[in-house]
């Protein structure tokens, strides 16, 4: 008989992704109930065969079980996925005629080159916020003019440039239905984007089913400048609406992180539209910026060369994306200021500590505790290429479950609950070759390393690095690549508790992939990810994908 821990999704709050590979109903009742990641994916997803001791252990101490009937989640189960900052973090797009037809606004004094060359990670684990719709810097950008040293915002006048045509060349053209109307709707203060994205995808080799599924999705972004609305300068309005669709599984048997981002978020919402970011920004003076409301985590990595993307644009695995860290909700309600100073960034943010992905409204904020944020990012160069090293510490206060009593149900822990949990990150990013069309575009190394407290957060530390960027060969300068390995150790105290009933253990894997550019607004993408799964039981896993990109 196959079983879940289900009750332990209400008490643990670390993550607060819940991907259940049994369905969207179970994920809808993990996250309904307060589940917040990584831990629930432990007991709202482990499954175990009852053996005569754990047939006592459950009558000892009452556990309310489910039965399933999924054999593809991971852990032999459901899975959940902790709260992403990305980390989570989205995408900085020059258009071929030099100006920057992306529908964002950088909200730093960074120049562009700085944005787009050094895989600056801007939330929060760098100090460098830039706030832009989901086009990548891919192969349709080009050098801005050399009088513009940053994107145009409201504070600084469009550089000069030759007007757009929408009869330009389909092979040449940035977007499918042309730029010419979209230089004109960006003059007027409106920028709009629209990208559909198709995975076919499914495991090689491993524990499970050898099954290929087909799944895709479409991002819309629209930011409106208030200065060239004629209203005031520095501001700006921004969403993204998502769409995700079929019957592609996020996850692959025994596999704690989702192997295809694309198609686990928005969390909790397949089959409908999501406005994930929802916000105001301001910027304040020469130096400094602040933003205001719903935030997807992950469009705040929108000039980062490595990790960011969506999943649609550069790696696929959760891991490289948004690293997991415990302590961030993929989508947040809050505030962020960002405040540069020579030579270093500061960026502040303060947030609910919960998963506001379904919320339109900041109605009981902070009813579950706050979550602070400090990051601080240095730019410089070695051997005359831009480096970014970046330090960030997030501190959440909400109360948790200890991990020991993760198996218990209410009433019967042993252990008082956590109150204050917390992550530390360091960043470095490095190019070693700039593209000579470019040089604000490239490929180099990066590096992600993290500790955290372990209980209740269940992440003791993680490691991520790998080389990847754009231009790798010589005349191919809109094709990008990467090749990341990944290692995650879970808490030892999540360990003992849950292994009297499944083999849980560390992760790590390692996914390489290349993106060729058919048009600068298409791209088609081969994915391998090669995993050493957290469920011990599960045999090493071989994922193969295929991914298409149209930016419309």
């Amino acid at each position: 008989m196959i079983i879940s821990l289900r009750y332990c999704l209400l008490k643990i709050g670390v993550l607060t992704f819940t991907f259940a590979s049994i369905g969207e109903p179970a994920r809808s009742h993990c996250l309904t109930n307060g589940t917040n990641g990584l831990m629930s994916l432990i007991s709202c997803n482990i499954q175990f065969k009852k053996s005569s001791s754990e047939t006592t252990i459950s009558k000892k101490i009452k556990l309310e079980t489910e039965m399933l009937t999924s054999p593809q989640s991971p852990l032999n189960t459901s899975s959940t996925l902790s709260e992403l900052l990305p980390a989570i973090e989205s995408l900085s797009s020059q258009e071929p005629s030099g100006t920057n037809d992306s529908v964002g606004t950088t909200l730093t004094d960074l120049t562009q080159e700085q944005i787009s060359t050094q895989g600056i990670d801007l939330l929060p684990a760098d100090a460098s916020l830039i706030v832009q719709e989901p086009s990548e810097t891919d192969g349709s950008a080009e050098p801005a003019p050399a009088d513009s040293d940053r994107p145009e915002t409201s504070d600084s006048p469009a550089p000069t440039a030759p007007p757009k045509s929408d009869n330009e060349s389909l092979w040449r053209r940035s977007h499918l239905t042309g730029d010419g109307w979209r230089s004109r709707l960006r003059a007027r203060g409106v920028t709009f984007n629209l990208e559909f994205t198709q995975f076919y995808q499914g495991l090689a080799a491993g524990s499970g089913d050898k099954d290929f599924d087909y799944g895709g999705r479409l991002d819309a972004l629209i930011n409106l400048d208030t200065g060239k609305l004629g209203l005031w300068q520095g501001g700006g309005f921004h969403t993204h609406l998502e769409y995700r669709f079929g019957n592609l599984s996020a996850f692959q048997d025994g596999i704690l992180f989702p192997v295809n981002t694309g198609k686990i978020l928005p969390l909790n919402s397949p089959d409908a539209i999501v406005a994930s970011s929802l916000y105001f920004s301001q910027q304040i003076g020469d130096r400094a910026s602040l933003l205001v409301g719903k935030i997807n985590v992950v469009d705040l990595l929108a000039g980062d060369l490595f990790f960011g993307g969506w999943g649609t644009q550069r790696f696929m695995n959760i891991a490289f994306v948004v690293p997991p860290k415990g302590v961030v909700p993929p989508t947040l309600m809050g505030a962020i200021a960002n405040i540069k100073t020579q030579p270093v960034t500061f960026t502040f943010m303060v947030f609910d500590p919960n998963d506001r992905t379904d919320d339109y409204w900041p109605d009981d904020l902070f009813s579950d505790g706050v979550n602070f944020s400090l990051g601080a990012t240095h730019v410089g160069t070695i051997s005359g290429r831009p480096t970014t090293y970046a330090l960030n510490a997030t501190y959440s206060t909400k109360e948790r479950t200890d991990l020991r009593d993760v198996l218990l149900p209410p009433g019967l822990e042993t252990n008082a609950a956590r109150q204050g949990s917390y992550n530390i990150e360091f960043q470095f990013s490095h190019l070693l070759h700039q593209n000579p069309t470019n040089p604000r575009e490239g490929w180099g190394v990066f590096l992600k390393a993290a500790l955290a407290d372990g209980n209740p957060n269940p992440i003791e530390n993680y490691l991520v690095l790998g080389l990847g960027g754009k231009g790798l060969i010589g005349g191919r300068e809109q094709d990008s690549f990467g090749l990341g390995f990944y290692y995650y150790n879970f808490s030892d105290d999540l360990k003992n508790a849950v292994n009297p009933l499944v083999d849980f253990g560390d992760e790590y894997g390692i996914e390489m992939y290349y993106s060729y550019a058919i048009t600068p607004w298409f791209h088609l993408t081969a994915d391998l990810q090669f995993i050493d799964p957290a469920n011990q039981d599960s045999d090493d896993a071989l994922v193969l994908g295929l991914r298409s990109r149209i930016r419309f």
